[in-house]
């Protein structure tokens, strides 16, 4: 059997699934720091109690409501070799170093530069309480990016020590001995776009030193990217997905990994905040899927679901993961559309919230008169059973 759990993460993500046959766990995204205190942290706890590992953990992209609670997680459970939480098997992940090859040798940087760096990491994620520190051996400067704790706990990183990317070139899928995770993406375009953005940035604020080595500011910048003021219209839009769907913009949205689990005979479909067009793509080759569980893009934002994803994606459970918060999300023309369609099945839209999108929904009749239903606030596991005919 296969159950996914949505925590709530307040306007970011953190799923686990897991199956049982054979034993099988993987997260995806952390939410917050108290996103993995108060929920994830008991749940891994007792993962580790009954002899499971956590098979493959996948930082989708580095902005905060994704990345933050995965800070907290490897901070506390040390090195790979001895895990004070959990064993972990894969880590999959893309930092500045599966972007950027390091320059090899000492770099000697003007004292500005430095200057420059600390005030950035001072402004960045919070540290890590130096009782923590003190135990695990990592200094304050190492433990501020998820890539630092990566590589000096020693954890297999997409494959290898993370120098080689999910998509974009990079690895396209990963066998495991409890089936198989392929890659729709990043594109090596959306990979060379964030990559390039944050070296103009590194340049805008004045910074001529080596790009190497620098994986805290990386996410530190890209995790406060500044993107445009257009999506905050589409919350309480009326309009149909086709007039509602702008194309996100956010380059680090672009990166993020989405990608299909093939586990027990189950496909799960996880978008992560990725774009439309580039999932679209990827998925056009296969023709229409009905996936057994789909995780909606980008908190169900119209700007990372199109009318030309949808002819592709299809599922008798969509999970939608957001309070609300921040930018209104859902946005109610994704959930429309989703229903809008014709269906043999019964379909289930999954909230980890109740919001004002979720709440108009219950009441909402299916223009193609198609059976759905409304389950909101679940953060509880939800059994991944085949569709429900209607």
């Amino acid at each position: 059997m296969i159950e996914i759990k949505s925590y709530p993460a307040k306007n970011g993500d953190a799923f686990l699934v897991k199956a049982s046959n054979p034993p099988f766990a993987m997260l995806v995204d952390g939410g917050y720091a108290e996103t993995f205190q108060r929920y994830i942290k008991p749940d891994l706890e007792n993962l580790a109690a009954s002899g499971h590992a956590l098979d493959v953990v996948v930082a989708t992209h580095v902005d905060a409501d994704h990345i933050s609670g995965l800070l907290s997680f490897f901070r506390l459970n040390g090195p790979a070799q001895a895990p004070a939480i959990i064993p972990v098997g894969k880590v999959l992940h893309n930092s500045l170093r599966s972007l950027v090859v390091p320059t090899e040798g000492d770099i000697t940087m003007r004292p500005d530069d430095l200057a420059l760096l600390r005030d950035i990491r001072l402004g960045g994620c919070a540290q890590p309480e130096a009782a923590i520190l003190e135990v695990q051996g990592i200094s304050a400067r190492q433990g501020s990016s998820l890539a630092q704790l990566l590589s000096i706990g020693n954890y297999q990183w997409n494959m290898h020590d993370g120098t080689i990317p999910i998509g974009g070139g990079g690895l396209v899928d990963l066998r495991l001995p409890q089936g198989r995770i392929s890659f729709l993406g990043p594109t090596k375009a959306r990979l060379d776009a964030l990559k390039n953005w944050w070296i103009l940035e590194m340049r805008r604020l004045g910074f001529v030193g080596s790009l190497g080595n620098l994986d805290d500011v990386f996410e530190f910048l890209c995790a406060h990217e500044v993107g445009d003021a257009g999506e905050q219209m589409l919350a309480s839009s009326e309009a149909d997905l086709a007039v509602a769907h702008v194309p996100d913009n956010s380059v680090t949205n672009g990166s993020s990994i989405s990608f299909v689990v093939e586990i027990e005979g189950r496909r799960l479909l996880f978008l992560g905040d990725s774009w439309a067009d580039d999932n679209t793509a990827a998925l056009m080759a296969n023709g229409t899927s009905v996936f057994d569980a789909v995780k909606v893009a980008h908190h169900g934002s119209a700007r990372n679901t199109s009318l030309d994803l949808l002819k592709f994606v299809d599922s008798p459970h969509f999970f939608i993961s957001t309070n609300g918060d921040s930018h209104g999300h859902p946005d109610f023309p994704v959930l429309k559309a989703i229903v809008d369609r014709p269906a043999s099945f019964c379909r289930a839209l999954h909230f980890n919230y109740s919001t004002p999108a979720s709440r108009k929904l219950r009441t909402y009749q299916s223009k193609a008169h198609a059976g759905f239903a409304v389950k909101e606030e679940e953060t509880d596991w939800i059994a991944i059973n085949g569709p429900t005919p209607l």
